[in-house]
């Protein structure tokens, strides 16, 4: 199967020329067609004089910064992904970056295969914006979502600690939405999509034993954020954004991005954090074995009311007792 890269116009714009080779001989393999400058400067002259299809910019670029170019491509008619490249240490630059509008943010030292990772992954979401801009919103907007869900799924398959969480996190869901008396069609849909913001997370940093980096934190604690914005970008409607924002926040205020506690996450998100979490817990990581289902279930019981919302604690410990097959 051809490359997602293949025949892709691609900006690279670093003052490091060892890093910019790098970046471009990765890039190539996969077919894309790279240009190399040393300054934002001549960067943005690039970028207004011809067409690409993703600009990867450092963000301290000589001249012009990677956030004038970011601003520039979004002012385009045809708007390329932009990935920003940012120093360690530089959580600002993430939170601004991802806040812009940015499409990927990759902290340096760079790994040449997660480069390709994430402009593989933009040139995805690129494809079907234009896709939702060609047809129109209000039509586009479920399928365009369904084709996001298997380029998630597409992308986990290549983490072997990954495979399938997305899709089992989606049976879950489904089964809990009738008991919760919720529309399972919108609930299966939201699951399917609602770790899309993960594709901004190195895999290395993901399969870290211990804490993470603090870069690699900051995209993690973002990452419901971001992936609520691709969903609208994508013509989602307002419950399932929603929805794609709160799924890692907690019944007792505990949980991230808002602090949100109770009745104020909204239901579709507290079903989406049960089922996600479920979902982990029955998959491997690099310093546990996957649980079984009794051991998930003794996790929903001590965490009713803490991480878990009664209602939706009650319903999955019912569910997996009646049908434990959806671990699997």
């Amino acid at each position: 199967m051809a490359s997602l890269l293949a025949a892709q116009r691609v900006l690279v714009v670093d003052d490091e020329s060892a890093i910019a080779s790098a970046v471009v001989e990765r890039l190539e393999r996969e077919g894309a067609v790279c240009v190399a400058v040393e300054s934002g400067s001549e960067g943005l002259a690039r970028l207004t004089a011809e067409p690409f299809d993703v600009v990867i910019t450092d963000i301290s670029a000589p001249g012009k910064s990677g956030f004038d170019l970011l601003d520039e491509a979004q002012r385009l008619a045809e708007p390329p992904a932009v990935i920003l490249l940012t120093a360690p240490g530089s959580g600002a630059d993430l939170a601004r970056a991802l806040g812009r509008g940015a499409d990927g943010c990759l902290v340096k030292p760079l790994d040449p295969e997660q480069v390709a990772h994430q402009a593989s992954a933009a040139v995805e979401l690129r494809t079907l914006r234009r896709a939702v801009d060609a047809i129109g919103v209000a039509r586009a907007a479920g399928p365009v979502l369904v084709v996001l869900g298997e380029i998630v799924n597409a992308f986990e398959k290549a983490d072997p600690y990954r495979a399938g969480y997305s899709a089992r996190t989606a049976r879950l869901a489904v089964a809990l939405a009738t008991p919760l008396g919720l529309d399972a069609d919108r609930v299966g849909l939201a699951a399917r999509v609602h770790d899309v913001g993960m594709l901004a997370v190195p895999i290395t940093e993901q399969h870290r034993e211990g804490p993470p980096t603090r870069a690699a934190h900051h995209l993690i604690r973002v990452h419901p954020t971001l992936g609520a914005r691709w969903v609208e970008r994508l013509g989602a409607d307002r419950p399932v954004v929603a929805a794609v924002a709160a799924h890692h926040e907690r019944f007792d205020g505990g949980g991230y991005p808002g602090g949100l506690a109770g009745d104020d996450i909204p239901a579709l998100a507290r079903v989406l954090g049960t089922a996600a979490a479920i979902a982990a817990m029955c998959a491997a990581r690099p310093w546990r074995e996957r649980r079984e289902a009794e051991s998930v279930i003794e996790q929903l019981v001590q965490g009713r009311e803490s991480q878990f919302g009664v209602a939706e604690a009650d319903a999955a410990v019912e569910v997996l007792r009646r049908t434990p097959s959806l671990l699997l």
